[in-house]
């Protein structure tokens, strides 16, 4: 992520998490400059900040809050004779071979004929 160090100057530099807590030379004008810990510095304390925030608001919500899910849903009478049932594929895995044989899309080849399946 960086670390945003400004020297007594006023010149602002990012510098890597490895020189947290360190010394160092702005690259513009030379002066020394102290890389503050990591830990210290204010972007990450902001960071920090936001992200507990965010864990506290989303462990407080409402389960109204939740989109509502398809398994909330209560079933219908008719639910057995229902095409959205949840086990139920909506993906084709079978493609009919010439011979009709049902063979797994995946297949180059007819398990049962040899015929090459024409590619999708």
């Amino acid at each position: 992520m960086g670390i945003k160090v400004e020297c007594s100057n006023g010149h602002t530099f990012k510098v890597k998490d490895k020189y947290a807590g360190r010394k160092g030379l702005c690259p513009r004008c030379q002066v020394v400059v102290l890389v503050p810990d990591l830990l210290t510095s204010q972007e990450t304390e902001a960071s920090y900040r936001r992200a507990v925030a965010e864990e506290v608001r989303a462990h407080n919500a409402s389960p109204a809050d939740y989109a509502s899910s398809v398994l909330d849903d209560a079933l219908h009478d008719d639910a057995s004779s229902s095409g959205s049932l949840l086990g139920s594929s909506v993906i084709r895995h079978h493609t009919k071979c010439k011979c009709g044989h049902a063979v797994p899309m995946w297949f180059a080849k007819c398990p049962a004929c040899g015929n090459y399946m024409p590619q999708r």
